[in-house]
C-alpha cells in the first residue's frame, strides 16, 4: 500500500505542477495582450482658409506593424462648410462626411485602418477654421483577432 500512496502523491504533485505552469502561461499571454494595445491621440494642423486639405502622413498614418481602430473624431472651429475624411487620399474611400462641427464616435473595429493607411481630410466652404482631434486604439498586428473579437 505505501507504493500506491507514493504513486498517487507523485501523480498529484505532477498534476499541480502542470496546472501551475498552465496558469503561468495564461498570465503571460494576458500580460502580452494588455501591452499590445493603447489609445493614442489624433491631432493635425488646422485648415485656416475656406477650403483645404489635411494630409499629414507623419501624424495621421498607421505605422508598419500596427492597426488603428478610430474611436473618436472631433471637428471644431467652423460655423459653415463641410468636410470629408478619406482613407489614404482625397480620391480614396470616403470614411466620414462632416456636415457641421461636432464629435463622431465609432465602436471597436467600425473604422479600422490597416498598416500604412492614413486619414486625409478635405474641406470646402468653411467659415472659420477646421480643427480635427480624436483618439484611436493602436495595436500590434498580431492582436487583430483579439480586437475584432
Amino acid at each position: 500500500m505505501p507504493d500506491l500512496e507514493l504513486d498517487i502523491g507523485a501523480q498529484l504533485v505532477a498534476a499541480i505542477g502542470s496546472v501551475a505552469a498552465m496558469m503561468q502561461r495564461q498570465e503571460q499571454a494576458n500580460q502580452q495582450r494588455i501591452q499590445a494595445i493603447r489609445q493614442i491621440p489624433i491631432t493635425a494642423n488646422q485648415i485656416t482658409q475656406s477650403a483645404g486639405i489635411i494630409d499629414q502622413p507623419d501624424l495621421l498614418a498607421v505605422k508598419t506593424g500596427y492597426y488603428w481602430g478610430i474611436r473618436r473624431l472631433t471637428f471644431s472651429g467652423f460655423t459653415a462648410g463641410t468636410a470629408v475624411v478619406y482613407r489614404n487620399s482625397v480620391s480614396g474611400e470616403p470614411l466620414v462626411p462632416i456636415p457641421s462641427a461636432g464629435v463622431f464616435t465609432f465602436g471597436r473595429a467600425e473604422m479600422l485602418l490597416n498598416p500604412g493607411d492614413r486619414l486625409v481630410v478635405a474641406a470646402t466652404g468653411l467659415t472659420g477654421y477646421l480643427q480635427m482631434n480624436g483618439a484611436a486604439d493602436c495595436f500590434e498586428q498580431w492582436y487583430l483577432p483579439y480586437y475584432i473579437g
